[in-house]
């Protein structure tokens, strides 16, 4: 028996999948501005902490936060009365060693014309000279406790020993107060010169330093640096210009960072301290290789952009760059050459050794 099996074939239509094109870019040198931004704290160019030099009560509280001060100006007061009266028992005192070394001289100066006409012996005389030295020293120390207790009274108004701006006040009327206080009574700032203070990675630093070889030569390099520009949090640029004031060269082994001082001058007193931002310096380079950072992929601790080869496949290659700052573009260091052509998008749904369609008309 033959049994014939009958194939129905159906045909079904399968869309064709479209074509992704992508966009390139060929590799060429340009004299571009090249942008070094460090990251920065404020702080006025002498904040000085407030800390009571004597111990008491707070009466008085005499400026808010955020206050201009003048050199000199009351900025707390502590009770005064305790140490009024030491003052006016130190002053009782003086008056009575003043009186006993009154009675002294009076004594010694007899005895001494006595002795002149060999009524009473040298002994008499030495005991009565002493008694009248010992006075003296009595008004002397007398003298110097009149003089502690009047600093101390003094000291009951704690005034600014600097013009600037007020801190945070961190006491109230009431508390007691003391040299050995763990935090100050507020910090006055003198923000007529902000100095913005920046730890540089090892890394960045060594990336300026071989960028700049020259000018890190030449021993006043400080002087030469181009002016710096402050980028705030907000991400506003504050309009005056900063000079860099020093840059240590020496890498922090327990930080792996270089210091760096700038200053900025602040005239309308818009900077405070404690303010974060930027500091950036721009240098002009010639020969530079930049393309825009949407044709890097980074993976891991890797930058890796893709070169278009002769048989339309990409080669997946690491290089090194240097940020721009400018947030569109990167400069090239090490792994690109003259010529290149390399994708410009969509370069993370690419794979090494993919063969890919490149738009010819770039204006698509």
């Amino acid at each position: 028996m033959v049994v014939l099996v009958g194939f129905v074939c159906s045909c079904v239509d399968v869309p064709e999948t479209p074509t992704t094109y992508f966009d390139t870019m060929k590799v060429r040198k340009s004299t571009e501005t090249l942008t070094y931004s460090f990251s920065a704290k404020l702080k006025g160019k002498q904040d000085v902490n407030i800390m009571p030099r004597i111990s008491g009560t707070l009466t008085q509280v005499s400026v808010s936060e955020g206050q201009k001060v003048s050199a000199g100006q009351v900025l707390f007061v502590i009770d005064q009365k305790p140490y009024q009266l030491q003052l006016q028992t130190a002053q009782a005192n003086l008056l009575a060693a003043k009186t006993q070394l009154s009675t002294a001289q009076i004594n010694y100066e007899s005895t001494k014309g006595l002795f002149d006409k060999g009524i009473i012996s040298k002994y008499v005389l030495e005991t009565s000279e002493n008694s009248y030295k010992n006075a003296q020293a009595a008004v002397a120390l007398a003298e110097s406790q009149v003089a502690s207790a009047s600093n101390d009274l003094s000291y009951c108004s704690v005034t600014s020993p600097a013009s600037g701006v007020v801190g945070s006040v961190n006491v109230r009327v009431g508390d007691l107060v003391g040299p050995s206080m763990p935090t100050a009574m507020t910090t006055v700032s003198d923000n007529s010169v902000m100095e913005a203070y920046s730890s540089v990675p090892e890394s960045q630093y060594l990336n300026l330093l071989n960028s700049q070889q020259e000018l890190f030569s030449d021993k006043s390099f400080v002087d030469l640096f181009p002016p710096a520009t402050l980028k705030l949090k907000s991400g506003e640029i504050y309009p005056v210009q900063g000079k860099l004031i020093s840059f240590s060269g020496v890498v922090d082994p327990t930080t792996g960072s270089v210091s760096v001082k700038t200053a900025f001058d602040n005239p309308d007193g818009v900077l405070r301290s404690g303010i974060s931002g930027s500091v950036l310096f721009s240098f002009e380079e010639d020969d530079m290789m930049v393309i825009p950072l949407t044709a890097v992929n980074t993976i891991q601790d890797k930058s890796l952009v893709y070169v278009l080869q002769p048989d339309s496949t990409v080669k997946a290659t690491v290089i090194m760059t240097q940020d721009m700052n400018d947030g569109k573009n990167c400069c090239v260091l090490e792994g690109l050459k003259v010529g290149d052509e390399i994708i410009t998008l969509g370069v993370n749904n690419i794979a090494d050794g993919q063969r890919v369609s490149v738009r010819q008309d770039k204006s698509k």
